[in-house]
Formats: structure tokens, C-alpha cells, sequence
């Protein structure tokens, strides 16, 4: 792993160890797009599936699937351990990705606003492939650029939660690396 991948990996973790601490005290205007995420999903996965979430924070998304084994895989010490204490009926795991070893595969997978964070999406892409047989479904959502403008204008009234740089893959992006 080469020293800028690694001050990359611990800034983010730090930042949402960070996040996890804050959202405790104030769970910040996003909890209105985090409702609508899992309505979302909720049409999408049907419950009693075995379900992997990977970058599943606190675990909400996973929890309101109502999988009959759900896994959920954060990088995040804080969020995996709030996500143990709100949810202890799931396993969940602190893990990167990018070295992620599980020895089973899954109904569903979910990378839920995640791909934009990682260090290297094609990495991340093949370990998921790992963790899949022909059935899997994989389910992907993250900010389209549209999004930017406001996010920046919200982030400098205060009323969303800062973020660190991300990417910006298009739809074409995200195809061609599957």
C-alpha cells in the first residue's frame, strides 16, 4: 500500500469515526435522505434475503431490509460499533474493502453512497465479485455531479455535515468498471 493510499484511508476514517460521534448528538438534516434511501431499497430487496451492505455506518439500511442474514462491513471503528449497539440481531464487521475476505457469497449486495469514497473502485469491485454467485443482486446508488452545487451551498450554511473530496463517476464510469 503506498503512503498517499494510506493517509487517503486513515483521513476518511478518521473523518467518519468523526461523523459517527456527531450523529449521536444531532443526526443532521440527512436522516430525511437517509428515510428515502431505505424506502428505496425497501422496493428493491425483498425482506429474508442474506444481504451484505458494504459502507453500512450505523447500519439502518441494512436493519430496515429485514434480511434473514444480514452482514454489514464498515471501515469506521465508531460506526461499526454504534451499528453492533443499534442493531445486534446483524453482524457486522470492521473492514476496508479493498482487503475485505468473507467466505461466502450473498442474495443481495449494497454499496449504498459509497463508491465515490474509495480509493481504488476497481479494486473494490473485484473483491465484491468474490462475494457473489450467478443470483446476486448488486445495488449501487451515489451522488450524481448534479448534486454538487447544492451539497457545497448547504455545507456553507451549516446545514449538512462537511465532506471530504470525492469522485464523481458517471453512470458510463460505473458500467464500464463492472
Amino acid at each position: 500500500m503506498s503512503y498517499p493510499e494510506i493517509e487517503y484511508k486513515n483521513k476518511r476514517q478518521s473523518h467518519w469515526d468523526k461523523v459517527a460521534l456527531e450523529m449521536e448528538s444531532w443526526p443532521g438534516w440527512g436522516q430525511y435522505y437517509h428515510q428515502r434511501i431505505e424506502e428505496v431499497y425497501q422496493h428493491l430487496v425483498t425482506p429474508g434475503l442474506q444481504v451484505l451492505e458494504i459502507g453500512c455506518g450505523r447500519g439502518d439500511l441494512l436493519a430496515a431490509l429485514e434480511p434473514s442474514e444480514g452482514t454489514g462491513v464498515d471501515f469506521s471503528n465508531e460506526m461499526i460499533r454504534r451499528a453492533q449497539s443499534r442493531h445486534p440481531q446483524l453482524t457486522f464487521i470492521q473492514a476496508d474493502i479493498h482487503e475485505l475476505e468473507l467466505d461466502q457469497t450473498f442474495d443481495v449486495i449494497i454499496l449504498s453512497d459509497l463508491v465515490n469514497d474509495l480509493w481504488d473502485v476497481e479494486q473494490a469491485f473485484r473483491k465484491v465479485a468474490q462475494l457473489c454467485d450467478r443470483h446476486t443482486r448488486i445495488i449501487i446508488n451515489c451522488y450524481s455531479r448534479l448534486w454538487e452545487l447544492p451539497l457545497a451551498g448547504t455545507k456553507a450554511l451549516g446545514l449538512a455535515r462537511p465532506t471530504l473530496y470525492q469522485n464523481w463517476l458517471t453512470v458510463e464510469d460505473l458500467s464500464n468498471l463492472l
